[in-house]
Parts: structure tokens; C-alpha cells; sequence
């Protein structure tokens, strides 16, 4: 074959190639997209940020904490009802969809995602409401991170939920100090705030002020008052 008719063939190919390698990626991402989001009905609730889907998998909303229901006996945490109903009102009995956050799973086998009921973002509806707060996660799409901390200053301006109380505690008025990497925060005679590297370290004037920069206590501190 002549060289000339190489070159135009060779040339012919390469635009073909074009259209159909972008075809390729194209139907790659959207497959990937699809398998990060799916729709399920919400059979039971089981406090203000866990729900159990009708396929019995268990959902843990993304970037958000809410006070505990008691267990075995024990006391529920303050407002820990109160936000297991609100969320039952939303969700319970509906159909949801559910996009993974960070890896999708955690390591008690629950779905953790971004939660979506009808128009309503749920991980960022308990937040405005005043019924849970914020909870960073560093491989968590920081775009709807962002909205949530957005969210939770303004129900903690707008004294909405429980932020009336729980902001009025002894411990929530003293000193805080965070951690940079965590986005958790310590009481400074904690033994893990006594750990944290100073380039890590962060001083708060209250846990108002690390709640307004992002930064949730750390579970072990067992701040929130109990309900008999």
C-alpha cells in the first residue's frame, strides 16, 4: 500500500478512536456512578442517624451524630428521642435513595451515605432541626460536608433542637482543644488532647466555638446529659 494511503488510514482511525474511547469512559463513570447510589423503603428506624432498609441493611447517615438511645437499661441521652422521631416522620416507610459516603461501609458493616427522601438532603435536615451536629469525616465529599457545618451554625445561632441546653451545660462553657487532622475535640486534661502534636493543635474558648469550626467532641467524653 502506497505510503500516502497509510498516513490517511492511520489518520481515519485515530479520529474514529476519539469518539469511541470518550464513548467508552463515558459509560465507565456513569456505571461507577450507579453503583455508588441506589433507592430502598425504610422499614424501621433505630434512632436519629440509623435506619434499617426492607432488605435489612442497616444505614448510618453520613457526617452527622445524634444523641444516643439507651440500651440494655440504660438512660437515653438528652434529645435522643426526640430525633429518632423526627427522622421517623421524614423517612419511615419511604422510599429513600442512598449515596455512599467515603468507603461506603464502616466497620460494623453498615451502608454510611448522603441520604435523600423526596427533595429533602436528611443528613442536613437533622442538623437545621437542631437534632444532630456535625461529625467530619476526612474521605466524606467535602462540598456536602460543607453545607452540613453551614447548617449546624445556623441552628446553633437560631437556638433550634437541642442547642438551647446542651450550649448552657458547665462542660460545653469551659476551654476545648482540637485536633487538626481528627476535626475531634478534647477537654485539656483529656489523655488524647495531651497526645495531640502542637502543629495538630487547636485552642478553643468553648465547645460553641470548635462546634462553629467543624470540630465535634470526642464520643468517649460522654457529654450529653442523660434522661431518667
Amino acid at each position: 500500500m502506497p505510503k500516502l494511503e497509510i498516513e490517511k488510514n492511520n489518520l481515519r482511525s485515530g479520529v474514529l478512536k476519539g469518539p469511541v474511547l470518550f464513548f467508552i469512559v463515558c459509560c465507565l463513570l456513569f456505571s461507577a456512578a450507579s453503583a455508588s447510589a441506589f433507592e430502598a423503603e425504610v422499614r424501621y428506624v433505630i434512632d436519629g442517624d440509623t435506619f434499617i432498609l426492607d432488605n435489612s441493611k442497616r444505614v448510618r447517615i453520613a457526617g452527622i451524630d445524634t444523641p444516643e438511645i439507651g440500651r440494655k437499661g440504660k438512660a437515653d441521652q438528652y434529645y435522643a428521642q426526640e430525633a429518632k422521631d423526627l427522622l421517623s416522620k421524614l423517612i419511615l416507610g419511604k422510599r429513600v435513595r442512598i449515596d455512599f459516603a467515603g468507603k461506603g461501609i464502616d466497620r460494623y458493616k453498615r451502608i454510611v451515605g448522603w441520604v435523600y427522601v423526596d427533595d429533602v438532603f436528611v443528613n442536613k435536615y437533622m442538623i437545621s432541626k437542631g437534632a444532630a451536629f456535625f461529625y467530619f469525616h476526612e474521605g466524606n465529599d467535602s462540598g456536602r460536608q460543607k453545607l452540613l457545618l453551614q447548617a449546624q451554625r445556623k441552628a446553633y445561632k437560631g437556638k433550634k433542637g437541642f442547642w438551647p441546653v446542651v450550649s448552657k451545660l458547665k462542660k460545653f462553657n469551659m476551654p476545648w482543644v482540637g485536633n487538626k487532622n481528627s476535626r475531634r475535640c478534647f477537654l485539656p486534661g483529656d489523655k488524647y488532647a495531651k497526645k495531640i502534636s502542637w502543629r495538630n493543635r487547636v485552642n478553643f474558648s468553648s465547645l460553641g466555638e470548635a462546634f462553629y469550626d467543624g470540630y465535634s467532641p470526642a464520643r468517649h467524653l460522654n457529654l450529653w446529659p442523660l434522661v431518667k
